[in-house]
């Protein structure tokens, strides 16, 4: 049997051929996440992948090989709005008074969320859109949002800059509202929420000799928030999650 030569034998590829194809791929999904920042943003989390990939300039067949549905682009990018998020946070209980970190929390938040129709479907519908993602996502927001905005209406309160009648689920209803605000209100002017929210914080703010209106019925407690949140046809229909 004659030796085969080394034309005959047959060719492996070198590993290194592979490489451009891996970072061709890692490029392809950060343009994708990249795209999809900006196409939520301007249209909401309801945009398809079909409009990522036509923004991306990639086929839609790249971006479902990378995100097989919409479900999953969203997941990859929640770090990104729980960034912005903790960095609101972080401003808001850093200012030396109470009262000027909850005024900012709350004017930051709509701020970002006036900028990003995406982040705004977030606050709107959390449990619609933080159920599609990786379990317990939607604790992790609560854990960095509720300490904090409760120790600051508790040292507004000792300083007598907030109304002593007001408990943190009526800060937290207050901001739904003006959320609901900006998503009303964006189409004609995106800024106009600021007047709205200007209303809002007079109706926060004590007053000398308790000259405010009274409150009532009783507040919402968080049990019953969840309950609304729940039920709320921007969110969703299914039971809420006892609270430890």
């Amino acid at each position: 049997m004659n030796a085969r030569t080394e034309a005959d034998k047959p060719q492996v590829a070198a590993p290194a051929a592979h490489r451009p194809l891996r970072r061709d791929a890692e490029r392809n999904r950060q343009l994708i996440l990249d795209t999809a920042k900006i196409v939520f943003g301007r249209r909401g989390l309801d945009a398809s992948l079909d409009e990522v990939a036509h923004e991306a300039g990639l086929g839609v067949g790249t971006v479902y090989r990378r995100f097989p549905n919409r479900d999953a682009l969203i997941d990859a990018l929640f770090d990104d709005m729980l960034a912005s998020i903790e960095r609101i946070v972080a401003e808001s209980v850093a200012l030396p008074r109470a009262w000027d970190g909850l005024i900012h929390f709350m004017t930051a938040m709509l701020e970002s969320q006036g900028r990003d129709k995406g982040l705004r479907d977030l606050m709107l519908s959390r449990q619609k859109y933080l159920d599609l993602c990786e379990k317990d996502k939607e604790e992790v927001v609560r854990d960095i949002v509720q300490p904090a905005l409760y120790d600051l209406i508790a040292r507004a309160q000792t300083d007598g800059d907030l109304r002593a009648d007001v408990v943190p689920t009526d800060v937290g209803v207050l901001l739904i509202s003006a959320v609901g605000v900006v998503d009303f209100t964006a189409p004609a002017d995106p800024e106009v929420w600021r007047r709205h929210l200007a209303v809002l914080v007079d109706g926060l703010r004590a007053r000398s000799g308790g000259a405010t209106t009274v409150l009532a019925p009783a507040p919402l407690d968080d049990d019953q928030l969840e309950v609304c949140m729940t039920g709320w046809k921007y969110g969703t229909r299914e039971v809420p999650r006892k609270r430890s």
